[in-house]
């Protein structure tokens, strides 16, 4: 038996303009329902990119005294060379902190004009594999013998050391929160959709009922009697996510760059392939959402 894809769609798209106001209904259901896990999306991944800047960026400074030994610091500084959590460990001299300190403050001469002799102290610079292994780091530092012999405050050691894993723990909180409201408010309208759909595919099928007791008469097979209303929601489906897409769109093209001016400092940008992931993540929801309220209203309502 051949498929007449024809006659499906043309069967879809008459019940779609003749239930036109409930389909409209519908669409605006998905369209927000969407719209709100591409938001979602969106705004986990511009969290996940601003946490990973700023975990590039996190490292330890250990702040040392003038007249420290430099014995001392070869120690510590071959300690945590040979650390497994420890990238790389560069010590910074006087010289050197009061240089970066001048192209810092480059655009600030008075400041450097008021300096008296070089008040920086020297460092070492402690970069980590991973941003989240700062806390164990510091911790070997804190129990190193040399640590409190070369601090640049010695009445209070821990002081001398400078990280900011702080920073990076906020941003993780704020991303775990901001995916919880969002997996709520996802859940809430996927079923606000879900059910209007049902609605939408019910009216429909009370609106053919005689029709279709006369192509179940001569035979018509249950899934040729199906096929058009699931299309029909499918295609609400997709509108839904289209528009949705085109909003999402609108906000990368003409939001995120003053987002990302607004804030320099952090990495707020979405790449095209990533818009190209949540676009296909969301057509592929639409049409889940679609499918499964068309056959809920249909094993429901039409029971056959």
């Amino acid at each position: 038996m051949s498929i007449n894809v024809g006659y499906f769609l043309r069967e879809a798209g008459t019940s779609f303009k003749r239930n036109w106001v409930l389909a409209a209904g519908a669409v605006i259901t998905i369209f927000l329902s969407l719209l709100l896990i591409g938001s979602s999306l969106m705004l986990g991944m511009l969290a996940n990119s601003m946490v990973k800047s700023v975990e590039s960026k996190v490292s330890i400074q250990l702040f040392i005294k003038d007249d420290a030994a430099q014995a001392d610091v070869e120690v510590l500084q071959r300690a945590l060379s040979t650390n497994e959590l420890v990238k790389s460990v560069t010590y910074s001299s006087k010289e050197d902190a009061l240089e970066k300190f001048k192209e810092q403050m480059k655009d600030s001469p008075e400041v450097i004009e008021n300096l008296e002799g070089n008040p920086l102290p020297a460092s070492l610079d402690i970069e980590l594999k991973d941003a989240r292994n700062v806390e164990s780091v510091v911790s070997v530092i804190k129990k190193s013998a040399e640590f409190p012999k070369i601090a640049d405050r010695p009445d209070n050691p821990d002081s001398s050391l400078k990280y900011g894993q702080q920073i990076v723990e906020s941003l993780f909180r704020f991303t775990r929160v901001l995916r919880i409201v969002g997996s709520v408010f996802v859940v809430m309208l996927a079923v606000v959709s879900l059910i209007f759909i049902n609605n939408t595919i019910r009216l429909a099928i009370y609106a053919r009922r005689n029709e279709l007791s006369i192509m179940r008469l001569v035979g018509a097979s249950n899934w040729f009697i199906r096929a058009p209303f699931v299309l029909e929601a499918m295609l609400q489906a997709i509108i839904g996510a289209i528009l949705a897409v085109l909003v999402l769109l609108a906000v990368k093209t003409f939001a995120l760059p003053k987002v990302a001016a607004a804030v320099s400092m952090l990495h707020v940008s979405l790449s095209t392939v990533v818009m190209w992931q949540i676009t296909g993540i969301l057509v592929v929801v639409g049409l889940f959402i679609g499918a499964i309220g068309a056959w809920l209203a249909m094993r429901k309502y039409l029971k056959i």
